[in-house]
């Protein structure tokens, strides 16, 4: 699998796009709105509001946002003609989103910015990066702690290699220290990615119009890699962390847990090498435990996990209603 949808409790699946055969579109039967030609099948209706919901005031998206019933009433019709006087100018408002034209692609489109997300939603990055920072300070003295023999730096040392070995088992390995390199790679590619290293870039979306409803947020295997940026999956950049409006309902760690997780596969290997950071396991699923070494310094969730202990706040995905 090389997308990832982390989808709460029920764990992560592939991402699924629902447009068109050209794959810019909603995927509509027939145009929708109230001029005659529109036929305002239930489901495309649907498809017209939810879309219309995702983006914000700033870009044409209704305030109060629609009740997603399938109906062409006045107040849908009315948001699709103020979404596309906002995206073409008056001139090209006519109130109907016909297939596969400009009005149905812009809608299937990614809608700007991160910014677009409640204020809120930027103050739980500090949190975020600080629970990546202790990560790899955990890692170093670890580090530290295996190198001198375990002697010499005892306490934080000792209880920092311990928890390394209880997410990643780095000690089964022939050479544990390669181990702690990988994951120190991972975690510094996390801290580029959402900003905090000065030459990082911030690569944060909201989430396209047509793609994982009910998920929490979604990323491509590997598409921090340079190579990887520009390239698209059905018209869906690559090289973006995508965070879905479900995001705004979850507390701030729950919030830096998951953005952790999607980190892990989008700064890891790219899914034609085979040895990206996949999806092998969760911890509130069974089989988590029996993961083998390689899975666990492979696995999304165990960096999650791992990251939290590291800050002596163990992560229980129930507790936070992620369901």
């Amino acid at each position: 699998m090389d997308s990832f949808a982390f989808c709460g409790l029920s764990g992560c699946k592939p991402v699924a796009l629902s447009g068109g055969d050209s794959g810019k579109g909603l995927g509509l039967k027939a145009a929708v709105g109230l001029a005659s030609r529109c036929r305002n099948y239930p489901d495309d209706v649907k498809k017209v509001q939810e879309a219309l919901n995702r983006f914000p005031p700033l870009e044409g998206g209704p305030s109060p946002k629609l009740v997603v019933d399938g109906i062409v009433g006045p107040k849908t019709s009315a948001a699709i003609s103020a979404f596309q006087r906002k995206q073409f100018g008056i001139g090209k408002a006519d109130g109907v989103v016909d297939v596969g034209m400009r009005t149905d692609e812009r809608l299937a489109g990614v809608n700007s910015t991160y910014s677009s997300l409640p204020a809120e939603m930027m103050q739980h990055i500090p949190r975020a990066l600080s629970i990546i920072n202790i990560s790899r300070s955990t890692i170093s003295a670890a580090r530290t702690f295996k190198l001198n023999g375990g002697g010499g730096f005892v306490g934080f040392g000792e209880a920092s290699w311990n928890k390394v070995v209880k997410h990643f088992q780095v000690d089964k390995f022939p050479d544990w220290s390669s181990q702690l390199d990988w994951l120190n790679r991972i975690y510094i590619g996390m801290e580029t990615a959402i900003g905090h290293i000065p030459m990082g870039m911030i690569l944060l979306a909201d989430e396209p119009a047509s793609s994982n409803e009910g998920a929490f947020a979604f990323t491509f295997a590997g598409g921090y890699e340079v190579g990887e940026r520009n390239k698209t999956y059905q018209g869906i950049p690559r090289g973006s962390v995508y965070l879905c409006p479900k995001m705004q309902t979850m507390k701030q760690d729950a919030f830096a847990y998951v953005l952790i997780h999607e980190l892990a596969h989008f700064v890891g290997p790219t899914g034609q090498t085979g040895v990206q950071v996949d999806d092998y396991g969760y911890r509130h699923k069974p089989g988590y435990d029996a993961l083998v070494p390689w899975q666990r310094v492979h696995n999304a969730d165990n960096f999650a996990q791992f990251s939290f202990d590291a800050v002596g706040k163990p992560f229980n995905l129930k507790e936070h209603l992620l369901s």
